[in-house]
This record gives C-alpha cells, structure tokens and sequence, in this order.
C-alpha cells in the first residue's frame, strides 16, 4: 500500500512537470497506463526483482513455487511496489521518488500511445461520435484458481468483437481490440 501511495505520488509529479498544460483527464490516463500491472511489471523485469526474489529462495522448500511466482506479472507488479514502498522507508522521499522516475520515464512513449490500452481506446473512440461499448461476459470455465473468460464487446446492440483470456479484464482488453479493428475496417 506504501509502494502504491508513493508511485502514484511520483507519477502524478512527474506528468505534472512533464506535460504542465495537459488536461487532468489525459494526466490520468497517462498515469493509470504508466502504473498499471503490465507497466510495474516491466520495471520488475528490468530491475530483476522477481529474479531476486527467486535467488532468496533457492535453498528452500518455497524454491519452485518462488521460481513460478517470479514470472507472474501481478508478483512482479507488486514486487515493484514494494520496492519503492522500501526506499521510501529506508531513504526517503527524493530517493523513492527518483528511483520510481528513473524506473518509468524510459516507458512514457508507450504509456502515451491510446493503443496500449486498448479499452481505453475504444471508449474513447466511441464517445468523441456520441456511442458507448458494453462488455458481457458470455463464457467462464475452469476450476476457481484456474478461471478462463469469454467476454463480448457490444457497440450500437451488435457484438463488434469477442476476447478470452485468464480475467475478465483480460477477456475485455482483446474484446475491445478485436472491436476497435473492426470499426476501423469500416464494419461498423
């Protein structure tokens, strides 16, 4: 929860000094991009924190299961988190937020492109034209630690794509990109 505080912090500072005439909501999504698990994880991977974390464990009984969770992109995401959450502690603020800079800023460009995120995009798309998507989930199988989604984008009452994935946000984000193709296609 520290981490999480202290990367928001960070973030929202840096985008401020960055892009000082920016509207909010464009800050925001900018924001929610960088920090999301998909970016935190990236950071973990460059930084070798999951690989860490599995160094710490070698000699145990958790060996193989710390080796699993070190590619797990919701660990490393935390792991990141918890990284700077651990400066913060140790070194203060100027360190952790110079550290969650470093770690981020060389990510910025794509955090900046619509298409990273593809429901984001399509939302967007569809309310500069007055229309909004609808996400239902057609499909969930598998055991509960194992679930598998089927969902469905609906635009204007018509499925307009269709995504799997092991989320539901997963299932959406491929729905949503399936459903962005398609309206470019001119099939909508």
């Amino acid at each position: 929860m520290l981490g999480d505080a202290v990367l928001d912090l960070a973030l929202g500072a840096f985008l401020l000094e960055r892009f000082p005439t920016a509207a909010e909501g464009e800050l925001s999504r900018i924001k929610n991009q960088l920090r999301s698990a998909r970016f935190c994880a990236v950071v973990a991977r460059n930084e070798g924190l999951g690989d860490r974390m599995a160094a710490l464990m070698v000699a145990t009984v958790h060996a193989r299961e710390s080796q699993r969770l070190s590619l797990n992109r919701s660990v490393l995401a935390d792991l990141t988190e918890a990284a700077l959450g651990a400066i913060f502690l140790e070194r203060g603020w100027d360190e952790a937020n110079a550290a969650a800079v470093e770690a981020f800023a060389p990510l910025l460009d794509h955090a900046l492109d619509p298409r990273v995120d593809p429901k984001t995009a399509l939302q967007e798309h569809l309310q500069r034209q007055g229309r909004r998507v609808a996400y239902e989930s057609v499909e969930e199988t598998g055991p509960a630690h194992a679930r598998h989604y089927r969902v469905v984008a609906i635009i204007d009452g018509g499925i307009r794509g269709e995504g799997e994935g092991a989320s539901r946000r997963a299932a959406e984000q491929h729905a949503a990109r399936r459903a962005m193709r398609a309206l470019e296609g001119g099939d909508a």
